[in-house]
């Protein structure tokens, strides 16, 4: 199943693909992209039929499922030893560089901002920092919290799409099955 999902920390990942229903916490100021998950957390690889997956995005964004998953792995983040190491390794590498510059009033801070910018996200510390959050906060929450309440929506979603298909049209669409329930087997 695709479940649109704000990761705010590396700035990847679109919200129509497969996501993690989770914010991601890296740092201050990072945004709200998304990163995609491997297709064994959501039960398989197969074809949705897009339309289908888009409504189903757009009703959890309406629902506000994906903000309480990111104010709930945010909430956590700064407990956990992945956060702590990686916020100690980057402000050690701050002072360090800080360390070799003299200061003075025509220092352009501008620029130096800039230059320790390129060199933090240049070492790959971020990348696998955030990772190792990602594996202590929102994995863990995965399949006990966020997978039964993304459920959940969906089916009240599609219980609500079946009721008004049973007004109009009678076909079938491809996520319901002839004994019109919904079939899972569609998103796997």
């Amino acid at each position: 199943m695709a479940a649109g999902a704000g990761r705010g920390g590396a700035g990847r990942g679109t919200a129509g693909s497969a996501q993690r229903g989770a914010g991601r916490a890296a740092g201050p100021g990072r945004g709200g992209a998304a990163r995609a998950a491997p297709a064994r957390e959501w039960g398989g690889g197969g074809a949705a039929e897009p339309e289908l997956v888009s409504m189903i995005v757009s009703h959890l964004k309406s629902q506000g499922l994906f903000d309480q998953f990111r104010r709930d792995c945010l909430a956590d983040v700064d407990t956990k030893p992945a956060y702590q190491n990686l916020r100690q390794r980057v402000d050690n590498f701050v002072s360090n560089h800080l360390a070799t510059h003299t200061w003075s009033p025509h220092l352009n801070k501008n620029q130096l901002r800039n230059n320790i910018r390129q060199q933090v996200l240049k070492s790959g510390m971020l990348e696998s920092g955030i990772d190792r959050i990602i594996s202590q906060v929102v994995d863990p929450k995965i399949n006990h919290t966020f997978r039964p309440q993304v459920e959940k929506a969906v089916h009240e979603f599609l219980a609500t799409l079946n009721h008004k298909e049973e007004a109009g049209p009678s076909t079938t669409p491809r996520w319901q099955s002839d004994s019109g329930h919904f079939d899972s087997s569609v998103f796997i």
